[in-house]
């Protein structure tokens, strides 16, 4: 195994330098304020129109083919204007300048913030955090152990797994020098008067605009490919903008049959070559990093590929679909209704659809959300959709990320865009809902890839093709069908007794 140790891709910022290791580097970039990170986190600086300085950390690309990559847009651009113009960069990133913290489209790369002392202090890691403002006491800690897609398996921002802690929220901007934090849109107003054809049009250009740009920053590019609809449209666009790809599949007892059959034919359609990464044991050591690393932040099932280095070995950046499912609409809320009044109701609701105990952190990390996004709306931004970004995205995606700032792999979310998002939410739900934008641009592209089923069942494909694509792991995959079952029922009855 590599060496792996823990904060690998991590910052934190505050009064003074802070150094877990000797090679983090510190910089003072205002009076009394410190930013102190990991060599291997990309940070860049540029000043803007006005001669602000500003930090960008993470992985930022322009969507726009017409506009300038992010450090020659922010030169050309006035401080108060800065915020407008990000909102069309892809990514997972984080802009500090002119005393603020802005986050990506959904809070990728995650930000949590507490203070001590009268100093505030911020950091992608709340097990960092937690150290400089001596939280490591059992009553700081959120007792809630998370469950693999069981309940709610995140802790809700605007909480994080530390009472005294919190996790910024994606429409939220942190002034880390007044200690007060404001609203921001979380994308572009809402335009529903666009024709279908354009924004479809305008989501195609930027997506193989990101691609594009994405294949000068690294020479080798890795696409995880499934059977389902989002990796396959990226596997198409990454074809129509004539870059160079690797697909993988992840090879684990619980991967589908659909999965191990479809992949290769898909890549193969396309023109790119495909190859299974198998998942070993789990690597003790690697559990130890992992605690120290992220806590309790992630679920032992989440943190999976990671433990068994289903990734090991890979360089460059990997990119998928994720973040489609804005478009496709969140199911189980969908039978909620589209307005609230009451955010401790609306909680609970939530908490009863995921299967989460009423009286757990999780709801009131909801309720908190909620009576936020109730002061502050959006326009034509329906909160079910918002839960997505700010909640899903910006609550379970960027814990999961974290962990993988552990490995040498990059992984780059293409979809992360503000402005995307908005082209998405653009369309009409009868239009979107149920993968039909995904499906409907594959049909645009390459409408011969739609002879391959999208994400069949098991029984599909027949008992003798389950039999020999599992053979070489039939006990853990039979595991695994019956621990979801036996994982919903008592789920079921916690409910009840609740």
């Amino acid at each position: 195994m590599l060496h792996i140790r823990p904060h690998r891709r991590q910052f934190v910022l505050g009064s003074l330098s802070f150094k877990p290791y000797q090679d983090w580097f510190c910089q003072e970039i205002e009076p009394n304020i410190w930013i102190s990170h990991c060599p291997d986190l990309r940070i860049s600086w540029t000043k803007d129109a006005d001669g602000v300085s500003w930090g960008l950390f993470g992985l930022a690309i322009e969507s726009l083919p017409e506009k300038l990559d992010p450090l020659g847009e922010i030169a050309r651009t006035t401080t108060p204007n800065v915020p407008e113009m990000y909102m069309t960069w892809s990514g997972r990133w984080l802009l500090v300048g002119n005393g603020q913290i802005h986050l990506d489209a959904s809070g990728l790369l995650g930000c949590y913030y507490g203070v001590c002392n009268n100093q505030m202090w911020v950091s992608s890691s709340p097990v960092l955090l937690a150290e400089i403002l001596q939280l490591n006491q059992t009553s700081e800690i959120d007792s809630r152990l998370l469950q693999y897609e069981t309940g709610i398996s995140w802790f809700t921002p605007p909480r994080s797994p530390f009472h005294s802690i919190q996790h910024l929220l994606p429409s939220q901007v942190l002034n880390f020098k007044q200690q007060t934090i404001k609203p921001r849109p979380l994308m572009p107003p809402i335009d529903q008067t666009r024709s279908y054809e354009e924004l479809l049009e305008a989501v195609k250009i930027s997506l193989m605009s990101i691609l594009r740009r994405l294949s000068h920053i690294s020479p080798q590019l890795w696409l995880g490919l499934t059977a389902g609809y989002d990796s396959r449209l990226m596997l198409i666009l990454s074809r129509m903008a004539d870059i160079e790809v690797l697909t993988f599949t992840r090879k684990a007892g619980r991967t589908s049959i659909a999965d191990l059959i479809l992949p290769p034919q898909l890549a193969a359609q396309c023109g790119y070559s495909h190859e299974f990464k198998t998942v070993g044991k789990e690597d003790r050591s690697k559990k130890e990093v992992l605690l120290k690393h992220s806590g309790n932040n992630i679920s032992q099932g989440d943190a999976e590929p990671f433990l068994k280095g289903v990734r090991e070995g890979m360089t460059g950046i990997s990119f998928g679909g994720h973040g489609f499912a804005i478009a496709s609409g969140f199911a189980q809320l969908r039978t909620l209704s589209a307005t609230f009044d009451d955010p401790e109701l609306t909680a609970k609701e939530i908490a009863y659809l995921f299967r989460e105990p009423v009286n757990s952190t999780a709801t009131e990390g909801l309720k908190q959300w909620l009576a936020w996004v109730k002061k502050y709306p959006q326009d034509n931004l329906d909160w079910r959709d918002r839960f997505y970004l700010e909640q899903r995205q910006g609550g379970w995606l960027s814990a999961k990320e974290q962990v993988y700032d552990l490995a040498i792999l990059e992984r780059f979310p293409i979809l992360n865009c503000a402005n995307i998002y908005c082209l998405l939410l653009s369309i009409k739900e009868e239009k979107r809902l149920g993968s039909l934008v995904q499906e409907e641009l594959m049909s645009q592209c390459m409408p011969e890839i739609l002879k391959y089923p999208f994400n069949p069942d098991d029984s599909y494909f027949g008992i003798a093709k389950i039999i020999s694509s599992k053979s070489w792991q039939l006990p853990a995959y039979i595991n695994y069908q019956l621990t979801g079952k036996l994982r919903w029922i008592w789920r079921s009855l916690t409910l009840s007794k609740n």
